[in-house]
């Protein structure tokens, strides 16, 4: 009965009355929260793309990085306060507010930056979720509304301390909500694309998870569950030219390993090689992928598009298009242009073989 009496407490965001285990609670979510912010404070200081910021996804995860330090300063603030035995001025009736708005704000940061993973589209991301906010401005008015009213009367009525498991439910349904749309987002990914992604939902989902049945750490889970989510961006980092931003040799052959395992079929490559205009040609590529493509800087100025929907004369007409184009570039130079059909039989492993040998020595 004891350990089912605390676990409720701690799912209710309030104390056991063991002294002794209320003690160990929050001297143990304040160490947590500690450790986490100076991890986070590494990896925005240390992380060269968090200080550059010039990829969407730097950008992605230094948002939810500060958010989530304000949330743990936010917590931080209130466990001081609980720690020290100082009492609560008014103004910091409106803590646990901001720790909940920031938590909202921090879920649907994430559940962006998912959605941005998979389909790595900005202009999808703007239309998708141009009203995303509306859930934490009508979260945000009605906590500020009842915290001023606590405030000026100076005590909890019936109907206002209903009114705050409303709220509360509420904002449970709305981060319930966002968390939700990402799986489905990925699942969706998964059925549409055979291409191996590189996030990993349960990373978030289980520190949340773990977060809203444990309230009192509920800022350390999600502080944990960023750090994890960071861990992806390192793990696709390995397979990327961080000049062009496209894929490099490495990801060709984890990709064919993958794609064997999976026994997907299908592909068709047009290695390109532009000699002393590799970035003019990066250009054009970016410009000129079909939906659906992958690239690939091989090096030497070489570029590989992979793609399953080019087929038949579609490969001609590519290979056509991309010549026109670096012809009538300003730079006006042609590029060496190869195709590459994958044979029925041929293994993905097998057809990225010969896509290397393919290659000039230089490259």
């Amino acid at each position: 009965m004891e350990i089912k009496n605390i676990l409720f407490h701690l799912m209710t965001y309030s104390w056991t009355g063991n002294p002794a285990i209320d003690r160990f609670i929050i001297y143990s979510s304040t160490v947590l929260m500690v450790v986490l912010a100076a991890i986070l404070l590494a990896i925005l200081l240390k992380d060269p793309h968090m200080k550059q910021r010039k990829r969407p996804e730097d950008r992605f995860m230094f948002s939810e990085c500060i958010l989530v330090l304000l949330l743990l300063a936010s917590n931080l603030l209130m466990n001081i306060a609980d720690l020290t035995d100082a009492g609560w001025p008014r103004i910091m009736y409106f803590v646990p507010l901001i720790e909940e708005i920031l938590y909202l704000l921090t879920i649907l940061q994430w559940m962006i930056f998912v959605d941005y993973s998979l389909y790595r589209s900005r202009d999808h991301i703007r239309r998708r979720y141009k009203h995303a906010l509306i859930p934490v401005i009508v979260v945000a008015g009605s906590g500020i509304a009842q915290t001023v009213i606590s405030i000026m009367t100076g005590e909890m009525t019936d109907a206002m301390i209903v009114s705050v498991y409303i709220l509360e439910f509420c904002n449970f349904a709305v981060e319930l909500g966002y968390i939700l749309t990402a799986v489905i987002l990925v699942k969706k990914y998964d059925k549409q694309n055979r291409e191996p992604k590189f996030l990993r939902l349960e990373a978030f989902i289980i520190p949340f998870v773990l977060g809203t049945l444990f309230r009192l750490y509920d800022a350390s889970f999600m502080a944990l569950g960023i750090v994890l989510t960071y861990g992806s961006i390192l793990r696709r980092d390995r397979y990327l030219d961080h000049e062009t931003g496209f894929y490099n040799r490495d990801f060709l052959e984890y990709r064919g390993k993958y794609r064997d395992e999976k026994e997907y079929e299908g592909g068709n490559g047009i290695l390109i090689t532009a000699a002393g205009h590799g970035k003019e040609m990066a250009e054009l590529l970016r410009k000129l992928k079909p939906a659906g493509a992958l690239l690939f800087a091989l090096g030497g100025d070489c570029f590989l598009l992979l793609s399953e929907s080019i087929r038949g004369s579609a490969v001609k007409m590519a290979v056509m298009t991309i010549t026109e184009a670096a012809e009538a570039s300003e730079a006006a130079f042609t590029p060496e242009i190869r195709t590459a059909v994958r044979g029925r039989e041929e293994t993905a492993g097998a057809f990225a073989a010969r896509l290397m040998g393919m290659l000039p020595e230089q490259a």
